[in-house]
C-alpha cells in the first residue's frame, strides 16, 4: 500500500470537445513537448506514430506561436545532429482562485503546471454583490503584479468548498459557504477571460495527478477546514451521478459523535477537519504543530486521536478503491514527519497489507 502526503495546489483544466485530426495531432505534439525538457523531432514522431512533416508542421506553428522553441542540437555519432525542442513554460499561464469561508487565494500556474506566483489573504465571504465586487478588484491587482501580457491568461478556474455543476458554471450547494441553491456569481462573468469553477478538493486531487504521471488511480483525501476529496480513475476525476463522490468528510465515523457543520453527527469531519487541530491553538495550524514539538499535554493528546481517526479512514479508503491514497489539505503539508507513523497504523488495520 502506498500512502502519500502532498501540499495544496491550484489546476486549471479546459474541456475540448470536436476537435479535428489537425487539431488532435498538435496537442498531441504539444503534449509531447510539454512532457519533455528536450526532445528531438525524430523521437516525437516515433511516439506518436506521426510523419515527420507532420511533426514538422505542428512544431512550426507551435514556435511562431511562442509555445516552444528549437533551442538546440543532440550530440551524434554521425551523420546529421537531430536538433531538440522545447516548451516555453510561462508562454501561458492559468489564474487560480480559491474561495473559502474566511479567506480567498489566488495562485499563476504555467504550462509545465508550476506554481510560479501565489498569495492567500484574509476575506470572509458572503454571498452578495459587495463580495463579488471585492473578489473582482482582488482579481484585477493580483494580476497586475505579474506583470504580464494580458492574452498570456488562458484561463482561470475558481475552487469552491462545495458541489459543482458538470459543466463547470455554478456552484450547486455549499454547506461551508451556506448556499443551498445554484449560484453562478456575477463576479466571474466579468473576468475577461474563460472560467470554470471546481470543487475544491477535485482540483487539487487532479493538481497533484497531473504533477505524478507515474500514478493512473487514486483517492485524494483533503484535510483542510472541511474534509473532501477526489476518486481518480485512469487520471480521470470520478464525479458520480450527482457531482458529490469523495465527500470524505460526510462519512459517518462515530455513531452518535460529534455534530458536524452539516447538521449530523458523527461525521469524519468533526474529528479530522483542520479545525480539530487548529481550534486548540487559537485558530493557528502553525502554532499547533508548535506546541506538539514543545510536547504540549492537550496538543499532544488531540494528535493521538486525530492520528487514529486518520488511519482508520485510509485503511477504510485502501480497502474501498485498493489504490494510492495521497493526503493534501493544510493539513496535509504537516504530516511529513508522522507519514510513517500514520503507515504504521493503517497497516495494523488493513487486512490487505
Amino acid at each position: 500500500m502506498k500512502i502519500l502526503y502532498k501540499t495544496y495546489f491550484f489546476e486549471v483544466s479546459m474541456a475540448v470537445n470536436n476537435i479535428d485530426v489537425r487539431q488532435q495531432n498538435k496537442i498531441n505534439v504539444y503534449k509531447m513537448v510539454l512532457s519533455q525538457d528536450k526532445i528531438p523531432r525524430q523521437k516525437i514522431a516515433e511516439k506518436l506514430q506521426l510523419s515527420l512533416p507532420t511533426v514538422a508542421f505542428n512544431l512550426k506553428q507551435l514556435i511562431e506561436s511562442g509555445l516552444a522553441v528549437e533551442d538546440g542540437q543532440l550530440f551524434s555519432t554521425g551523420g546529421r545532429k537531430a536538433s531538440t525542442v522545447s516548451c516555453v513554460p510561462n508562454a501561458r499561464i492559468a489564474i487560480g482562485i480559491d474561495i473559502t469561508q474566511n479567506h480567498i487565494g489566488f495562485a499563476a500556474v504555467n504550462l509545465k503546471g508550476d506554481v510560479i506566483d501565489s498569495i492567500r489573504l484574509s476575506q470572509k465571504f458572503s454571498y452578495t454583490a459587495d463580495y463579488e465586487n471585492s473578489v473582482l478588484d482582488l482579481f484585477n491587482n493580483y494580476t497586475a503584479t505579474l506583470k504580464i501580457p494580458e492574452n498570456t491568461i488562458i484561463g482561470v478556474g475558481i475552487s469552491l468548498p462545495g458541489i459543482v455543476n458538470p459543466e463547470g458554471t455554478k456552484l450547486m450547494e455549499s454547506h461551508r459557504l451556506g448556499i443551498y441553491e445554484p449560484a453562478a456569481f456575477e463576479f466571474a462573468e466579468k473576468i475577461n477571460h474563460p472560467t470554470l469553477f471546481f470543487n475544491d478538493a477535485t482540483a487539487a486531487g487532479m493538481a497533484e495527478i497531473s504533477k505524478s504521471p507515474e500514478i493512473q488511480h487514486a483517492v485524494f483525501l483533503s484535510l483542510s477546514n472541511s474534509i473532501g476529496g477526489a476518486i481518480i480513475i485512469n487520471r480521470k476525476s470520478v464525479d458520480g451521478d450527482h457531482a458529490h463522490s469523495a465527500e470524505f468528510g460526510h462519512i459517518c465515523s462515530i455513531p452518535g459523535g460529534k455534530q458536524c457543520y452539516c447538521g449530523k453527527a458523527g461525521h469524519f469531519d468533526s474529528y479530522c477537519s483542520a479545525l480539530a487541530l487548529s481550534e486548540l491553538a487559537d485558530g493557528s495550524l502553525e502554532t499547533f504543530f508548535k506546541k506538539l514539538e514543545l510536547k504540549d499535554t492537550v496538543c499532544t493528546k488531540a494528535f493521538a486521536d486525530y492520528i487514529e481517526n486518520l488511519s482508520i479512514m485510509i485503511c477504510n479508503l485502501h480497502i474501498i478503491f485498493d489504490t494510492t491514497v495521497i493526503l493534501g489539505g493544510y493539513v496535509g503539508s504537516y504530516l511529513g514527519p508522522f507519514i510513517d507513523q500514520i503507515k504504521q497504523k493503517v497497516l495494523e488495520l488493513d487486512t490487505f497489507r
